[in-house]
């Protein structure tokens, strides 16, 4: 939708380029098809919506068009239903592109007019501010989805949000809103640098842009937490190196995202980095907490990574005494009200049944096992597929021989436990006798079995 600042072209045509190629069978875009959850149809909905919207600017993809629309009559229904995932400000944007749909483009959307009417109805409550009362976390919340709000917006206290690589919180969508209407120099340059992190090849923009710190802190979380960080000690040696390095010069990717700023708090730590809790100074007090988009949006994954941070305490680190025991009754408010969907619900509920300092770490792991997912997929104003996957057939060889030495460990363990309790020895004539599996060692896995 971003128009050329000097011709009356599309300011990215290999994002168009994109569009026309990359539409699913089913007419959609986004996830595909075969691999998105049934609870993300929604999102499937707002984003060919949005695909439509940039093909009717520009005059290209009838084709397309209509295949889309016959995708969002199929699946309306999902628009009224309570069992949907719903994408962060779905009801202020979505509405905004019907309205844009209708009167700029004349589409006869396949919706019902009931729907639309309730959608629209909701729009204006939500953007009403006499029920909405203003506060910096709303303030926030509303620069984020600024593509929603468009010529409405309060695009003053907007950019108060701009970050210094000319970004509305490192999201495409709302800089391009803010370059269309204010034709604002620092958003172009954040838009040509997003659209051209491939060297030039038509992909699709994505969601978060930089993403570069936190997905080499997932990458590194996920191969500690299975076990598996013996296989790539050198990479985890130099991506952690970047990220301190990164840490010491205050980039914003860090400081200014509570989710990423506790992962990197918690791993340097770990690794004997000398990195102070002072980052934490926007984030130890649930008051300063909903002054954030993440505190205003009630944000389960920063929370838990900030108790999981607050766990590595030192003495006198009174801010991150405050910070654990705040954020542990917000996830226990949620465990106990069945807030949370399945994998965030047993991350929280192992992180507050298990003390950092007494948790074996053989048992952590095969609890992390169970719960790791290479195909999860994140939603915030879209989905998308973040973090890591692992070349199949490495990961199940490596995963069964992380498990088997676990369980090897933990009853060698018990087996002593018992024996120091009751005063047992085991012999080869009588008591019990230790059966251990043969382990077999896995192939030397390298870097270029895992893509992050």
């Amino acid at each position: 939708m971003v128009p050329s600042p000097a011709l009356p072209a599309p300011c990215f045509p290999d994002s168009l380029k994109w569009i026309l190629e990359n539409q699913r069978k089913d007419g959609s875009w986004g996830l595909a098809a075969q691999t998105r959850p049934l609870s993300l149809t929604k999102d499937a909905l707002s984003s060919t919506l949005a695909s439509v919207l940039a093909l009717k600017r520009w005059g290209v993809g009838d084709r397309h068009v209509q295949n889309a629309l016959e995708f969002m009559e199929r699946n309306s229904a999902a628009l009224s239903d309570s069992t949907q995932q719903t994408p962060i400000g779905f009801d202020i944007t979505f509405p905004a592109m019907i309205q844009t749909s209708v009167k700029d483009y004349n589409l006869n959307l396949p919706l019902k007019s009931a729907q639309i009417d309730a959608m629209l109805r909701d729009r204006a409550t939500a953007l009403n501010t006499s029920a909405n009362p203003r506060s910096q976390g709303r303030d926030a919340y509303l620069a984020y989805i600024s593509e929603g709000i468009g010529s409405s917006q309060d695009w003053e206290t907007a950019m108060k949000f701009q970050r210094q690589n000319g970004s509305l919180f490192n999201s495409p969508s709302a800089t391009a809103a803010a370059f269309i209407h204010l034709h604002d120099p620092d958003s172009l340059r954040y838009l040509r640098s997003a659209a051209g992190k491939n060297g030039g090849e038509n992909t699709a923009v994505p969601v978060i842009y930089p993403h570069g710190i936190h997905a080499q802190l997932c990458l590194v979380d996920a191969v500690e937490g299975l076990g598996i960080d013996c296989h790539f000690a050198e990479e985890i040696k130099l991506a952690l190196a970047h990220i301190y390095r990164s840490w010491q010069q205050g980039e914003e990717d860090i400081f200014l995202d509570p989710t990423t700023c506790a992962m990197a708090f918690r791993i340097l730590r770990l690794h004997g980095y000398p990195v102070s809790a002072d980052a934490f100074h926007r984030f130890g007090e649930e008051r300063f907490w909903s002054d954030t988009l993440e505190g205003y949006l009630k944000d389960e994954r920063a929370v838990l990574e900030l108790h999981k941070a607050s766990k590595l305490i030192f003495p006198r680190e009174s801010i991150m005494e405050h910070q654990q025991a705040w954020t542990r009754q917000f996830l226990a408010k949620g465990v106990t009200n069945q807030m949370y969907g399945f994998i965030i619900f047993g991350q929280v509920r192992n992180v507050l049944s298990y003390p950092f300092r007494s948790d074996l770490e053989p048992v952590a792991r095969k609890r992390n096992i169970e719960q790791f997912r290479t195909e999860s997929s994140r939603l915030l104003k879209s989905s998308f597929r973040f973090g890591i996957q692992f070349r199949r057939a490495t990961y199940i060889h490596t995963y069964k021989h992380t498990y088997t030495c676990s369980m090897v460990i933990i009853d060698l363990f018990v087996s002593y436990q018992l024996y120091q309790l009751c005063g047992q020895r085991f012999s080869k004539t009588g008591g019990r006798r230790l059966q251990l599996s043969p382990v077999v060692s896995p192939p030397r896995t390298t870097a270029s079995d895992v893509v992050c």
